[in-house]
């Protein structure tokens, strides 16, 4: 099953959802970078597939230089092997801290997969390594992403974020080798099998598109706000992350807009209409509310957009598309971080909510609606369930890559 963006509309509702309810200071409300213990089952679930994936990840890429010639999948083997354990040393430290149980023995179904490879020799083996271990990587990417963006348990947020930057280098890593199948683009995989490195055409597919049109009209919005609030915020930390956003919006336009014009991609030159409303918002406001109204509306928006964006880091097929993906991931990281370490960003900008345009408001005296978190917990859902039906299949693409590797022999 291919996993897409949505449509251009179904954005723009989302990001209406992030509405101006994030907006002022909120007596009450915890800020986000406070210290959160509450672990929802959502932190819970990915802590548990993330300590199944390293439970067969780290023995299989371990391995992997011993079975191989090849110099690329020598090096990404012991990449991602260290990579792994040290992230797993994190993950239990973490899990005990929180009083969080996780698995130690590895699953039936891992523990098959780690006997099927240690009996691959050569190309056959070299394949379906970097094939299976760039599906199961994208799923993990996904899932990571939900939780950076939206989980409230601070020590669960730090080891999403160390997940996520461990990813984006070691799935540039594997694909790199040119040894990757496409099916390992597609998060859960229904029918794969491995012939030989296809070339992927130049045909734009309707998810590479709106993921370029959907960077921009971010990058149109906050790069001029970021401009805006470096200069005229109170606080001297906002202003110099504002700054620091602006400055790096312009690098990812380059990105975006070089991708554009190799695939055929005619990008907007305006914003939404409701990312234009929260440009307004700030520009008319001043002093802390300024400052409170720049830090949560840019954390609520980056952390919508970063789900979408690693969705297409992890499916696309196009080359461009991914360079664009990447680096917006990698930016979108980054200002989240920033702006949560301004201490202003507010727990409820973490949530999505199916607050109306018509129901924000500025005034500092009335509370703002509470968050729904039916949609988060949709997402997070979805990705474990992408996850888990993609660590289930892994088995048969393997063999599937099997049979095909004997056939052709």
């Amino acid at each position: 099953m291919r996993h897409r963006l949505g449509t251009l509309g179904q954005h723009a509702a989302l990001f209406t959802a992030l509405s101006v309810a994030f907006i002022g200071a909120v007596i009450g409300a915890v800020p986000a970078n406070a210290q959160s213990t509450e672990v929802q089952p959502s932190d819970r679930s990915f802590m548990v597939s993330l300590r199944q994936a390293n439970s067969w990840l780290v023995p299989v890429s371990k391995e992997a230089p011993t079975r191989t010639t090849n110099a690329g999948i020598s090096n990404a083997g012991r990449d991602i092997f260290e990579a792994h354990s040290r992230l797993d040393v994190d993950l239990l430290k973490s899990a005990i801290d929180l009083g969080i149980v996780l698995p130690n023995d590895v699953s039936s179904e891992h523990q098959a997969l780690i006997n099927e490879m240690a009996e691959r020799t050569g190309d056959n083996h070299d394949r379906a390594y970097a094939t299976i271990v760039r599906q199961a990587q994208g799923g993990l990417l996904v899932m990571a992403t939900q939780t950076r963006a939206t989980t409230q348990n601070t020590s669960i947020r730090t080891l999403a974020h160390q997940t996520l930057q461990m990813l984006i280098r070691t799935m540039t890593v594997l694909e790199n080798t040119g040894l990757v199948d496409p099916s390992a683009l597609e998060l859960v995989t229904a029918k794969a099998q491995v012939n030989a490195v296809r070339v992927i055409g130049q045909n734009i597919e309707p998810s590479d598109r709106e993921l370029l049109v959907l960077l921009t009209q971010h990058s149109l919005w906050q790069k001029p706000v970021s401009r805006e609030s470096s200069d005229r915020a109170r606080d001297a930390k906002v202003r110099k992350v504002a700054g620091q956003l602006a400055a790096e919006h312009t690098q990812l336009v380059s990105a975006v807009t070089e991708a554009a014009g190799q695939i055929g991609v005619d990008l907007p030159v305006e914003p939404t209409t409701e990312q234009k409303s929260w440009a307004n918002a700030i520009s008319s406001s001043s002093g802390e509310e300024l400052d409170r109204m720049y830090a949560n509306l840019s954390r609520a928006a980056n952390g919508s957009l970063i789900i979408q964006v690693a969705q297409a880091r992890a499916t696309t097929k196009s080359v461009p598309a991914r360079i664009a993906a990447q680096t917006g991931l990698t930016l979108v990281l980054k200002h989240m971080l920033l702006l949560e370490g301004t201490g202003l960003v507010q727990a409820n900008s973490l949530q999505m909510t199916d607050v109306p345009a018509a129901a924000q408001t500025k005034s500092n005296n009335s509370p703002p609606p509470q968050p729904d978190d039916s949609s988060t917990s949709i997402g997070f859902l979805t990705g474990i369930a992408v996850l888990v039906v993609a660590g289930a299949g892994t088995l048969w693409l393997v063999r599937a890559i099997g049979h095909h590797g004997e056939h052709r022999r």
